[in-house]
């Protein structure tokens, strides 16, 4: 009998070991504002910008790209007045051309721009000077891309450390999304977060501080986040009120875009397990704090489809699918 209860007490530990023992259950209806009245349109006449766009701050410059574009796919604009200035990045098959238009990866250290060409495979990379001085300039910079574990979500540090999102799959089973660490110079990528292993299908966003020695990771389809050091390890999980491993065909979706600004982590959250199928939109921005404590709930009143952080400013810029397409919205005094 002793045996007996020794095996199953074992099977217990084991069975909990993914435990970060600081696991977090967060209920989000507490501390809710109101913050439609302070979301500010930005009007963007020219160019036109498809529904597919992205959104990206370089310096000081706000970047929109545009896959849906037959001409240039990736567009410059002044961060103070959101004035045009510039088209990059020619639609076309040909070498200094990009095929299928995948996420931008700004480059602050260097002002530069690389642009994911899923198409051809490669990264495209061009210098910001050169294209302020000259639109048509083709690009200056070109490295493959590894085909067996594509990197997307991309975010730089510098030339031979890099983090992105990385897409596996097995025959037979999902594709799977994970975090790892990818080289640019030499072109390995080296595996750093697998993600929470009751999820089966791991649809995943995340947000890297340097600064904070912090990574926040949240999962489309589950009310799950996670937080981790950037050495991958695992801090804590942040269950929502939601939770649940079930693996399902409706894709409900919980988490939008997510960001680590000064000492707070913000991400868009759906807030209902009911969304309709293909609804890939948030209404609302979760606070945390850097360990993962719920601060309060920003309710936007708009449908958010991707934010992105102007540091400078102090404001999230979005892309919405709404009656307005592009807004911003300063974080001052908001994020206490």
């Amino acid at each position: 009998m002793k045996n007996i209860l020794f095996f199953i007490l074992i099977v217990a530990i084991c069975g909990c070991s993914h435990r970060s023992g600081n696991d977090k259950y967060i209920n989000h209806s507490d501390n809710i504002m109101d913050v439609k009245g302070l979301v500010r349109e930005i009007v963007i006449d020219t160019p036109l910008i498809g529904g597919l766009a992205r959104p990206y701050v370089l310096g000081d410059y706000f970047l929109l790209t545009d896959p849906q574009s037959t001409e240039n796919q990736i567009f410059i604009f002044d961060k103070k007045n959101f004035s045009y200035i510039a088209g990059v990045g020619h639609r076309g098959e040909g070498p200094d051309e990009i095929t299928n238009l995948g996420e931008l990866m700004p480059d602050e250290v260097h002002q530069r721009i690389y642009a994911a060409d899923y198409g051809k495979m490669k990264m495209m990379g061009y210098d910001l000077d050169s294209i302020l001085l000259n639109p048509d300039c083709l690009p200056q910079y070109k490295f493959d891309i590894n085909k067996t574990t594509p990197p997307v979500m991309l975010s730089y540090v510098n030339d031979t450390l890099c983090y992105a999102c990385c897409i596996t799959a097995n025959p037979g089973q999902h594709f799977q999304e994970s975090l790892a660490m990818w080289n640019i110079k030499t072109g390995n990528i080296t595996s750093l977060i697998s993600g929470h292993p009751e999820v089966e299908r791991k649809r995943i966003r995340y947000a890297v501080s340097v600064e904070n020695n912090l990574i926040a990771v949240s999962y489309d389809h589950h009310d799950l986040l996670a937080i981790y050091d950037l050495t991958g390890h695992l801090k804590h999980y942040i269950y929502g009120a939601n939770w649940d491993n079930a693996t399902s065909n409706a894709m409900i979706y919980y988490y939008g875009s997510i960001i680590i600004c000064n000492n707070r982590i913000i991400v868009g959250y759906s807030g209902d397990k009911n969304k309709d199928v293909g609804n890939l939109t948030v209404p609302q921005l979760l606070v945390y704090d850097l360990e993962g404590n719920y601060i309060k709930t920003l309710k936007v009143g708009y449908n958010i489809v991707l934010f992105c952080y102007d540091s400078e400013y102090n404001r999230i810029i979005m892309i919405l699918d709404d009656e307005i397409q592009f807004a911003y919205l300063d974080l001052d005094g908001l994020l206490e």
